[in-house]
């Protein structure tokens, strides 16, 4: 009996070291312990909208903002919302939020949105659109075509079982996009993603057919690509790292580059006419699940990365307890501008900078 008990407790020593191991990476991975000193040189305003931005898409060409709106606190109280894509005119003022639509899906909860120009200035406007039961019903692909300038028309809807829980995409053609998920395939991925040793799938959509190029990135949280087309940059969450990959423009392939390292749980990805790449980013994510929890602030943060080479020189942009805006998932410039969008806030920071010279 002396033996049983001392193998129970060796046994229970183990499994309280294992479980104070698994909450320490955790805790490590989520920043929990961060401190956070608001940091941003210039002034701020807030334009007020009828749902939170999560992502936004930047034409530069014309100057204008499209932002995915939802009233994504509704969703967590289980209200049925509908959102859609509005506009914002950077060029005039007063800063005003329209809607960019002319037609949209009966059911649509947008998410990731993403650009495309093609050679002849064509503009194609990609959305994730979300099902009521998620996990249960199919995951959706809205694309839309150009109509007038700035608006755009339903042009059609595409699903398929590799869509597993997709958080973001990044259009390269006119029917070619990439989508990247947060969760990961079966039990084994999803003890990996646990882990932070990734998991979730990257999908390539070529003219309606999907295929996994990868299926090991630490939960994804938004991608974009270099205004040449040939890079990838994946924003994963876990990991705090930004993924650098070469893509094969013929078969969509991709190959890793390098990983670089954030120090910050990174979500959607802007890539800047000077080809910096810009993350809207999670500096705390144990207040971000409070703030989802109880509603209690949580730090925003915008990160520029410049990559030369083999180094990156990483800036805090903007940092910010909460005060002015929480749980921010998408940060992208526009001259001396700075947008800022979040998961749950129903309004889009604009900050402008104090440029230097």
């Amino acid at each position: 009996m002396g033996r049983l008990i001392k193998r129970i407790f060796k046994l229970a020593g183990l499994v309280l070291l294992a479980g104070i191991g698994f909450t320490a990476i955790i805790a490590y991975r989520g920043s929990w312990l961060r401190d956070v000193e608001p940091t941003f040189a210039g002034s701020c305003e807030s334009l007020e909208l009828s749902g939170s931005a999560e992502d936004i898409a930047l034409d530069r060409e014309r100057g204008i903002a499209y932002l995915s709106l939802l009233d994504r606190r509704g969703l967590v109280t289980g209200d049925a919302v509908q959102g859609t894509v509005a506009k914002v005119d950077l060029t005039r003022r007063p800063l005003t939020a329209v809607t960019a639509l002319d037609s949209q899906p009966a059911h649509f909860r947008p998410h990731g949105l993403s650009l495309f120009l093609d050679a002849r200035g064509n503009r194609y406007l990609f959305s994730l659109n979300h099902p009521v039961n998620r996990g249960e019903e199919p995951e959706l692909v809205e694309r839309f075509v150009e109509s007038t300038p700035g608006r755009f028309q339903h042009l059609d809807t595409f699903t398929d079982p590799l869509l597993l829980s997709p958080n973001d995409l990044a259009a390269v053609g006119r029917n070619q996009y990439y989508v990247v998920s947060d969760k990961a395939r079966g039990v084994v991925g999803s003890l990996l993603q646990q882990l932070g040793l990734g998991g979730s799938p990257l999908t390539y959509v070529d003219n309606g057919t999907a295929d996994d190029v990868l299926v090991n990135i630490a939960r994804g949280g938004g991608i974009n690509v270099s205004p040449d087309g040939g890079t990838l940059y994946v924003a994963e969450t876990d990991g705090q790292r930004i993924r650098v990959l070469d893509r094969d423009a013929i078969t969509g392939d991709v190959t890793e580059v390098r990983r670089i390292a954030v120090d910050t749980s990174p979500d959607n990805v802007d890539v800047a006419e000077d080809g910096s790449v810009w993350i809207g980013a999670h500096a705390n994510t144990f207040k971000l699940i409070q703030h989802f929890a109880a509603e209690k602030p949580a730090p925003s943060q915008v990160r520029q990365i410049r990559i030369s080479g083999d180094s990156a020189e990483i800036e805090d942009i903007f940092l910010d307890d909460g005060s002015r805006i929480s749980a921010s998932s998408v940060g992208v410039s526009y001259e001396d501008l700075v947008l800022i969008g979040s998961i749950t806030e129903k309004k889009l920071l604009i900050c402008t900078r104090e440029m230097n010279g």
